[in-house]
């Protein structure tokens, strides 16, 4: 879900050794995240008349997941004959990760292709952070093929990036990462910038940088990061920083299918209760989908359920886990700049669709600032045995943060006092408190009583999905992890796309997509029992026999710290 809280870090082989439980189905009272607030009033609880019997393809989940595979199987597919999908939720419409994360489409470009280098080799290291990248400009241009309502609910847009370090060797690792990035992706590394500590401490006061002045020539620009204590930052250009209001994103463009596709259904608050094959040979269906409300048949299954796949997935069981994780919507000090009137650190000036920060600080906090009213969506306080910070070398006694629950399935559960109270207090300390200054009273009332009133106007937790070697699970499943064994696997499949790491807003969309392709090709266009894997996506995410076995091996030693986790599926 990067983007809740928490940096974790942990062993695959601990991970096994702990347990391998069924998540069993998302509890029916989740708190409530800000993004929620309103509910979608057509899309929140939406249900048809009845359930579909037979359909193309079932999808399980209606997060981000979900959402970009049914969006691209519809517009890829047969515009006269349209797929006949049906999309269930257990709960709510996007109640999941992605309506509970912090809404960046932020990648740490420079720390992420250190890592996956080391785990994939450097070409597909290159794909991985290329792909990362790309979730700016496609989930900005989904959105922006929204209606005026969708397009404005949103809030899809660029935004100034800034990454600040506060211990001076992870930094200075950092550094060394961003080099390594420059020399072998160039037209990712060129969009980053770093500044060392005396150029990024020069923050403790808001002063404009001198008219014409470049970044390279003038380091009052680093005035506007407002982060006195930092070890140094670094600085990340629009195109490669975004963020978006993913609940209203998602069920908007669930909205515009339902409407614009009959042969599509959502069915929500209805859970799937299981999934089993069909021996009987006179049917070209192949799967029945069991739910409350009825039974569906199917020749296709998506799993788009993240961190509970494995309920209906018992072969992933130990190797996708669920982590429970924090965020917070709060005010900034009347000191802080609305978005768009930053003094640039940038010649582009500042962008209008406001800031956000990713402060590594013994674990990761980030923030994003909201570009009408100037919320700050901020996620934190919570670290591992391992500060999880780039340049870091995972020892221990860098971290000051308690480490995030393993396994646990119940974001029913309000916020630990620990973790709330360091969210209502962080900020301020963080910018400087003669720059945050007093608090903000402009704010619009809000009648509903779920936006509490003062400074903090909601914390709530929320589940994420991570695979044990770091990476996403996607493609078909193998037979060994469903444990179903199928009449005949061409033209049929259970598939998956999940297990983010928290990373979801910069991996769930173009997942989807390249599953939607997979799917496509291998029932809809020929009949071919090969899966078409999409040349832009990276072979290391598809999920295979291979790929699970050494996910159980004590060779599999990898610390899982990769994805600092900001929960965005």
């Amino acid at each position: 879900m990067k983007s809740l809280t928490f940096v974790f870090a942990f062993s695959c082989t601990f991970l096994v050794a702990i347990s391998q439980p069924d998540p069993g189905f998302p509890v029916a009272n989740p708190t409530t995240s800000y993004w929620q607030i309103p509910p979608h009033p057509d899309v929140a609880d939406h249900q048809s008349n009845q359930i579909p019997t037979d359909v193309d393809v079932v999808i399980i989940g209606s997060g981000m997941t979900g959402t970009s595979v049914a969006r691209h199987l519809l517009k890829i597919g047969s515009q006269t004959n349209p797929l006949k999908i049906a999309m269930f939720d257990a709960r709510q419409a996007c109640s999941g990760a992605t309506g509970r994360n912090g809404g960046h489409i932020r990648p740490s470009s420079y720390s992420e292709y250190d890592d996956d280098k080391k785990a994939v080799g450097m070409a597909e290291a290159a794909k991985i952070v290329r792909l990362r990248v790309a979730h700016v400009d496609a989930l900005i241009s989904a959105a922006n093929e929204l209606d005026d309502a969708g397009r404005e609910a949103s809030e899809a847009r660029s935004v100034d990036s800034i990454d600040a370090f506060f211990d001076d060797a992870g930094y200075a690792g950092a550094v060394q990462q961003m080099q390594v990035l420059k020399a072998e992706v160039p037209e990712v590394g060129a969009e980053w910038t770093a500044w060392p500590k005396d150029d990024a401490r020069k923050a403790s006061k808001i002063q404009p940088a001198p008219q014409n002045s470049r970044q390279e020539e003038d380091s009052n620009y680093l005035q506007t990061l407002l982060l006195p204590t930092t070890s140094g930052a670094f600085t990340g250009s629009p195109k490669i920083a975004g963020a978006i209001w993913p609940y209203r994103f998602i069920t908007h463009t669930l909205k515009a299918l339902l409407d614009a596709y009959p042969s599509f259904s959502l069915d929500t608050n209805t859970a799937v209760t299981n999934v089993s094959t069909i021996s009987d040979s006179s049917t070209s269906q192949v799967y029945d989908v069991t739910t409350a409300r009825g039974i569906v048949r199917t020749r296709h299954v998506v799993h788009a359920a993240n961190a509970w796949i494995p309920h209906l997935v018992p072969g992933l069981r130990g190797k996708i886990h669920g982590n429970v994780l924090t965020m917070s919507a709060q005010l900034g000090g009347q000191g802080t700049p609305k978005a768009g009137e930053w003094p640039p650190y940038l010649a582009n000036g500042s962008a209008p669709g406001g800031r956000a920060w990713s402060l590594y600080n013994g674990g990761l906090d980030y923030v994003v600032q909201m570009p009408r009213n100037g919320e700050l969506m901020f996620g934190g306080g919570g670290g591992g045995p391992d500060n999880g910070a780039p340049g870091t070398s995972g020892d221990s006694s860098l971290s000051t943060r308690v480490d995030p629950p393993l396994g646990i399935y119940d974001d029913s559960t309000p916020a630990d006092h620990v973790t709330a109270s360091y969210l209502n207090g962080a900020l301020p300390d963080y910018f400087g408190y003669d720059a945050w200054g007093a608090e903000r009273s402009d704010f619009p009332p809000s009648k509903d009583t779920n936006v509490w009133p003062g400074r903090t106007m909601r914390v709530w937790t929320g589940i994420e999905g991570g695979a044990t070697d770091g990476r996403p699970y996607v493609g078909r499943i193998p037979v060994s992890a469903t444990q179903r064994q199928v009449k005949n696997q061409t033209g049929s499949g259970e598939w998956i796309s999940a297990a983010y790491d928290g990373e979801g807003m910069c991996f769930a969309w173009l997942c989807g997509r390249a599953l939607s392709s997979m799917i496509l090709g291998n029932e809809f266009r020929e009949n071919t029992n090969a899966t078409t894997i999409p040349a832009w996506f990276p072979q290391s995410f598809t999920i295979s026999d291979d790929r699970l076995i050494k996910s159980n091996s004590t060779a599999v030693n990898r610390m899982v710290r990769r994805r600092i986790t900001r929960m965005g599926n």
